[in-house]
Order: structure tokens, then C-alpha cells, then sequence
């Protein structure tokens, strides 16, 4: 153990979030409640009474990686130090993990995460907050650049996808209110935030389980109204809960980005019916062709899964077809992970975990090259860029790259990124640009 630091100012706090932006809207209004306490965030766990680690339990993979920060946290823990573990592993995971983690000082689940400021206090230590601070915006302090923020329309989901956790971690669709998300985002553009990306864990679905009430493309068009940010992005739609009428309207119109985060997961009929999915392959067909036909310019991102139970080697090449058919400009590809209490993980036969890595893999080379097909298309255009940040020496591929930013089709810290060079401008500004050159999942542009 380390000793105590004499000069350690009391009330300070340190969060490592992990998994989704989700997650992180739940670390952020955590954080601002705590800033509301009096506390203050430094910027190093070392300089921190109380360590937070926020975790992820959607796949095995996550479960790993919460674990093991935890370990490395408990590793690093001082003599007074707090840690406290919040979120989805807790969740889960539930009561068995005080045995396993005896160094951490408190676990608080999903729905518990804001009461943090008040169970510190319960906490037999000397570490009391400082003098109260006021609000965060909005209710959060941002982990993102503080020209972004994610804006959550609703928290749980009632798909019940075959593999998936979620439901069991977070609970059935339950909708934020509209009022409460259009004054959110009101005071978000009012502190400064230029591009606000709508997220739940199925965006379409927000009003969906209030009868004969208002949806999501309403939500939008009083968004774009009321806030006003520059951009609006949307995330997590699933396939089968949007509006496509109404949807094309609003990104013809300029009201959000054009730009769709649609994960499809596969296109197999019977891998589809397997996964409780909702839709076919025919109708995945015609929202593509709508969208990529009614949209001049569109970027799609999506996700697919493969070594789902039972996939044969003729469904896997049915999707690698539609992927090359269909073409997006984003892909993430998982793999299959049997998760205990779905009904997923008792289907049998299992596809080997060496076939399921080489069919990841096989795709993700795929999508090297159509991704890189794709941004070439935009080489001697000129596009509106928004900038993320400034670049050291040291992380500047070319001496004359002096920052990164974003054109609308490059999702904060998801997609590639757009390098600049030219005249600087600061972060949250947005510039005209020339795009210069595409790798495979960058580009490179000069400030007109």
C-alpha cells in the first residue's frame, strides 16, 4: 500500500468508464451529482480519494475487461483511498462480487449509480466533500470534448434478442419524457455543445410502449427546433422500429445528420428468426434500397454477428453477400458469445470459436477494402468538418497534420477521423474543408 499524501486535497473523485455511450450518460450524470456534493474530479486515480470504475456486462468480453480493471484498480489502491464499482457488471453480477473484489469499498447496480454522493457518506472514512459546487449542465459533466454529447431518449429494451443480456441488465423500454429531453438538450447547446448524438438501447423505439403516442421522428423535428444544435446524430436504431417514410424526410431536409446507425446482426431468414430479430432478409432489401436510393450522400454504419448457433457456412456467405451487395460505410463485427440465462446460449450445435474468429475476420478484411472504396468517393470534395482536437508531435502522422476532426459521416470515436492541416482552428469550431486523401478508414483534408 502507498502511503498517504499529505497534500491530497479531500473530495476528490476519478472515474474509468467503460463499455457503451450508454454507460457513459449514466458516469456522467453520476459525476455531476457529485460535483453538485461538493466533489472535485482530478485528472489521475492517484490524485483521487475516491476511485470509480463504471462497467460493462453486455458480452463475456466486457465482463473480462470490467474485471479486469477492476484488479488493476484494487492493484493501485492507497492507504484512505476509496473504490467504488458502479453499473452493469453490478447488475448482473449481483451479490457475488463483494467476495470477489474485497479491496472495493462499494458496488452500486445501474438504477442505483446517482445515489453515490449519499453512500459515500455512509462509508466509514475521513474523506469528507468539500464546500458544494454548482450544477453541471443539465445534469452531467461531460466525459466527452465538451462540443459533444450523447443525449439518452429512453434506458432498458423490449426486443428480447435471443443472445442478448440487456433486458435481464437494464429492464424493459421505458421512455424518457419529451420535456425532460428537449430541456437536456436546450441546456447542452447552451453550454456549448455543437453536435448532440441521440442514443438509447433502441432509439427507434422511444414512445413505443406509451399506445398512440408520440415517436421518435416527432422527437427529432421539436429537437432540431428547441435545441438547435449543428448536428444531430442517431445511433442504435434497430431495424425494425423506424419510420421510413418519415426518416428519409428528416435527413433529406438537412433536420439530422445523414448518417444511420442500423445494426442488422445477419440476413439469414432462419439466423434471423433465431435471434428474435423481427424482420427478414427481403425486408432488410427494401429499407436499403430506400435509403441508399433516397439519400444522396448517406452514410450507414452497421453491425453483424457471426458463430451464431447453427450457422452453417452457406449462411455466413449469405451475409458476406449482402455485405458486398449492400455496402456500408461502417461495420463492427462480434462474435457470437453463449451468455448464461439467454435462451441462445442452450442452442446447439455451437460453431467452433476458430471458425467464428476467421469469419470476423474474413469480413473485417472485406470491409477494409469497401471502406476505403467508399471514402475515396470523396477525394477533391469539399466538406464541413467539426474539430476534435489538437495533435502533439508525437501523434501526427504527417509533420504538416496539426489536429483531427469529423465530417458528418465519421461518428465520434467509433468511425475514422478526418486529419487537418492548414490554418488551426479550435476544437467545436466548424470548417470548410478539401479532402486530400483516403486510407482505409481515414481521411486527410486541407482548411480552405
Amino acid at each position: 500500500m502507498k502511503e498517504t499524501n499529505p497534500s491530497q486535497v479531500p473530495g476528490t473523485y476519478y472515474f474509468l468508464n467503460l463499455g457503451c455511450p450508454k454507460n457513459l450518460v449514466d458516469a456522467e450524470r453520476t459525476a455531476a451529482r457529485l460535483e453538485v456534493a461538493g466533489w472535485k474530479g482530478v485528472l489521475s486515480p492517484e490524485d483521487a480519494e475516491i476511485v470509480v470504475v463504471t462497467t460493462c456486462a453486455f458480452i463475456s468480453e466486457a465482463e473480462e475487461e470490467s474485471v479486469d480493471e477492476i484488479l488493476s484498480a484494487a492493484s493501485r489502491k492507497r492507504e484512505g483511498q476509496k473504490l467504488v464499482v458502479l453499473g452493469c457488471l453490478v447488475s448482473r453480477e449481483g451479490g457475488a462480487l463483494p467476495e470477489l473484489f474485497p479491496e472495493v469499498d462499494l458496488f452500486l447496480g445501474v438504477d442505483e449509480m446517482e445515489s453515490l454522493p449519499e453512500r459515500l457518506m455512509d462509508l466509514k472514512s475521513e474523506v469528507q466533500p468539500e464546500k458544494r459546487s454548482p450544477a453541471a449542465a443539465s445534469g452531467r459533466k461531460l466525459f466527452t470534448p465538451p462540443h459533444i454529447a450523447y443525449l439518452r431518449i429512453a434506458d432498458g429494451c423490449s426486443n428480447h434478442c435471443s443472445f442478448c443480456t440487456i433486458p435481464s441488465i437494464r429492464g424493459e423500454l421505458r421512455s424518457c419524457d419529451r420535456k425532460e429531453i428537449l430541456d437536456e438538450a436546450e441546456g447542452l447547446v447552451d453550454a456549448g455543445v455543437r453536435e448532440l448524438v441521440v442514443i438509447a438501447q433502441d432509439t427507434g423505439a422511444w414512445g413505443l410502449e406509451r399506445k398512440g403516442g408520440e415517436r421518435l421522428c416527432s422527437l427529432l423535428e421539436d429537437l432540431s427546433k428547441t435545441a438547435g444544435a449543428t448536428w444531430i446524430r442517431l445511433m442504435y436504431l434497430h431495424p425494425a422500429h423506424i419510420d421510413l417514410d418519415r426518416l428519409l424526410r428528416l435527413l433529406e431536409s438537412g433536420i439530422i445528420c445523414r448518417y444511420l446507425d442500423l445494426p442488422i446482426q445477419h440476413v439469414s431468414d432462419r439466423i434471423l428468426k433465431q435471434m428474435g430479430r423481427g424482420y427478414t432478409r427481403a425486408y432488410l432489401e427494401r429499407i436499403f434500397c430506400s435509403l441508399k436510393g433516397g439519400v444522396d450522400g448517406l452514410v450507414i454504419r452497421t453491425t453483424v454477428m457471426v458463430g451464431f448457433p447453427g450457422e452453417t457456412e452457406a449462411e455466413y456467405q449469405e451475409l458476406v453477400s449482402f455485405l458486398e451487395e449492400f455496402p456500408f460505410d461502417h461495420l463492427g463485427v462480434f462474435v457470437y458469445s453463449p451468455e448464461e440465462e439467454t435462451p441462445a446460449a442452450s442452442m446447439r450445435p455451437r460453431v467452433p470459436i476458430a471458425e467464428a474468429l476467421r469469419r470476423k475476420d474474413e469480413i473485417l478484411d472485406i470491409q477494409m477494402d469497401l471502406s476505403h472504396d467508399r471514402l475515396r468517393e470523396r477525394v477533391g470534395r469539399t466538406e464541413n468538418v467539426i474539430v476534435d482536437k489538437f495533435l502533439s508531435e508525437d501523434e501526427r502522422p504527417y509533420p504538416e497534420v496539426w489536429g483531427i476532426g469529423r465530417f458528418y459521416g465519421q461518428a465520434y470515436e467509433i468511425d475514422g477521423v478526418t486529419f487537418l492541416s492548414g490554418s488551426r482552428h479550435a476544437p467545436g469550431r466548424f470548417v470548410e474543408v478539401c479532402i486530400d486523401e483516403a486510407q482505409a478508414y481515414d481521411l486527410f483534408a486541407s482548411i480552405r
